[in-house]
């Protein structure tokens, strides 16, 4: 039996909605404890829905314990027991959460201006308050430090804004950067480090080449290194763990419009 299609729904978010189907399905018996869900990509054409909505989706059942999501292998059911309180919580979870992937196109989109203002304006206290974020957040990187690593993002991206010397800037990212310690947020985040660690040395490499071309005053290499960072946390949301089995068997498909592509 496939997944209904999206329409008219009482939820606000389309993610709602496809927690909503997955429960249905879950407590209907269709996918009992220890069952596979189908790909992403399945779940996606069946639905109607963007990956990001469904990976938001996914995300929000793996807290309250229903689904779990194997790395190159795909995502289970790992507690059936989908009752009223468990659906409830999933969709609180969601609807009371701002979407990752709108939160990170903004913040993409208001950084990018702010970067070059900063290069032009800072001063070198400016800088150097951006350098001292940087070396706290990378020696949490380094130590494996998880949850400080994420949290002192918020003062990486927060000093960025200061250097433009603009309240108003600085105001509306603060906001964007308060998002990231929702629920549903820090788990894709956690979730996205966890299945492979060595990923923070990526992050942290892509930080350092921001703060080198910042520091140095070169704009536009500082505008790239922001976009790269940008689009690898953005690509994280389309990230395909359950969908290389399924579509190798098939000979594979053309997913160019799933990934947004790298520069």
């Amino acid at each position: 039996m496939p997944f209904e299609k999206v329409g008219q729904t009482k939820f606000k978010k389309k993610s709602s909605f496809i927690a909503d189907q997955i429960l249905l399905m879950i407590a209907s018996g269709r996918y009992k404890a220890g069952s596979r869900l189908p790909s992403e990509r399945i779940i996606t054409e069946q639905m109607g829905v963007s990956r990001p909505s469904l990976r938001e989706a996914i995300s929000a059942l793996q807290i309250v314990g229903i689904l779990e999501s194997r790395p190159g292998d795909g995502t289970y059911v790992t507690n059936p027991d989908a009752t009223d309180d468990i659906r409830h919580r999933v969709v609180s979870v969601l609807e009371d959460s701002d979407s990752p992937f709108e939160n990170m196109q903004a913040r993409k989109a208001l950084e990018i201006g702010s970067v070059r203002l900063a290069v032009s304006v800072a001063a070198d206290a400016d800088l150097a308050a951006l350098r001292s974020a940087w070396e706290e957040k990378c020696q949490r990187g380094r130590r494996g430090d998880l949850d400080e690593y994420l949290a002192y993002g918020k003062e990486f991206h927060l000093a960025i804004a200061r250097a433009t010397k603009n309240r108003v800037i600085e105001g509306i990212m603060e906001k964007l950067l308060d998002m990231t310690i929702q629920p549903l947020w820090t788990s894709m985040r956690r979730n996205y480090f966890l299945k492979d660690p060595s990923r923070i040395e990526l992050m942290l490499d892509v930080h350092d080449r921001i703060v080198q071309a910042i520091c140095g005053r070169d704009a536009d290499r500082a505008i790239r290194e922001l976009e790269t960072h940008y689009d690898i946390q953005i690509e994280q949301i389309y990230e395909q763990n359950d969908d290389s089995a399924a579509e190798q068997t098939s000979g594979g498909a053309n997913r160019e419009h799933d990934v947004p592509q790298r520069r």
